[in-house]
């Protein structure tokens, strides 16, 4: 059988010529959504409390594209549930860039774990925009212990059996599942004291009555430079610029306590890709300006870049890993 060529090349261009097309006015269409965004007030629904490290970042970010688009930030907190409350008005509001959560990984890949009947799947029911920075968590001891390195509270811990303790903000936050892979990591038994939320415990490693905490690095970095706690390890892979002289856990002797978190944007699901392009960007050159990495860097944060594509696919791998983590820990969550 013989192929009528001249049509078949003819039907092939036709089909890239429509191909094309089509490229083009979804190009367009992008181009549409975002011409004239944004256009009114965003809003920025934060999980925690004002004044917190979350709660900084997106303060920090909002007055950065306050500045860059001319159009007002607001900052609102949406406490409770841990971050279900503000997840919650994030899937409710409209998919139109104006509502946006400035999230942390333990509402999106611990919550899911810890949270019986957790009502979204945070990689369907959401729109990855941006990372923003990384943190890392310091063990922070107090003075009971008289420690001034991993290894001297493992020897404490080991020579005074149930004497020593940590605090968390609670069941299943991401200091909780520090300290207990500390502790596994150590091969030596250290009960667990969970507080409503990090002040009170950061307050009673002060004063003594529970041997350390881990804390997020902007909260560590002003406290280890005083007398009433002395910083142990941090957690990170590498050490923080801001606490050059703190090792890290693997540094010490301690692997497999490696873990941290990140502070992103997150949208309603299917936000519009031309708005969701100049989200990004937006963000991305906040990221770059002299004044927000300064202030990041103050406060141990590390700046990351990635596009939104690979933020979600960080989202998933986050939760698996938290997943692993708990799972081969045998870490207890009720």
């Amino acid at each position: 059988m013989q192929t009528n060529r001249p049509k078949l090349l003819a039907t092939h261009c036709a089909l890239a010529a429509i191909l094309g097309l089509g490229m083009t006015q979804v190009s367009a269409q992008a181009k549409d959504e975002a011409a004239g965004y944004p256009a009114k007030p965003i809003t920025f629904l934060v999980p925690y409390a004002a004044g917190g490290p979350t709660d900084l970042v997106a303060r920090q970010l909002a007055h950065g594209l306050n500045k860059l688009w001319g159009q007002p930030v607001v900052v609102d907190n949406r406490t409770g549930a841990s971050g279900i409350v503000a997840l919650t008005a994030l899937a409710r509001a409209p998919a139109d860039g104006y509502t946006l959560g400035v999230m942390v990984s333990p509402v999106t890949a611990i919550a899911p774990l810890t949270q019986p009947n957790f009502p979204y799947d945070v990689t369907k029911d959401f729109t990855a925009v941006s990372d923003v920075v990384d943190y890392a968590l310091v063990l922070l001891a107090g003075p009971q212990t008289k420690a001034r390195t991993l290894k001297e509270l493992v020897d404490f811990a080991k020579a005074n059996p149930n004497a020593v303790t940590y605090g968390s903000s609670g069941v299943g936050g991401t200091n909780h599942l520090a300290g207990e892979l500390f502790s596994r990591s150590a091969g030596v038994p250290m009960l667990h004291v969970p507080y409503k939320g990090n002040a009170p415990a950061l307050n009673d490693v002060m004063a003594g009555q529970i041997s350390f905490v881990f804390a997020q690095t902007d909260s560590a970095i002003g406290l280890a430079k005083s007398d009433k706690v002395t910083a142990l390890g941090i957690t990170s892979a590498t050490r923080n610029p801001a606490l050059p002289n703190v090792p890290t856990m693997e540094e010490s002797g301690f692997r497999g306590v490696d873990v941290g978190g990140w502070t992103g944007v997150m949208g309603p699901a299917k936000l519009p890709p031309g708005v969701l392009k100049k989200l990004e960007e937006g963000i991305a050159a906040v990221k770059q300006t002299p004044e927000f990495r300064d202030k990041m860097v103050s406060l141990g944060f590390v700046i990351t870049a990635t596009s939104s594509q690979a933020f979600g696919q960080r989202i998933q791998k986050e939760r698996d890993f938290w997943k692993a983590k708990i799972t081969e820990a045998k870490i207890p969550l009720q």
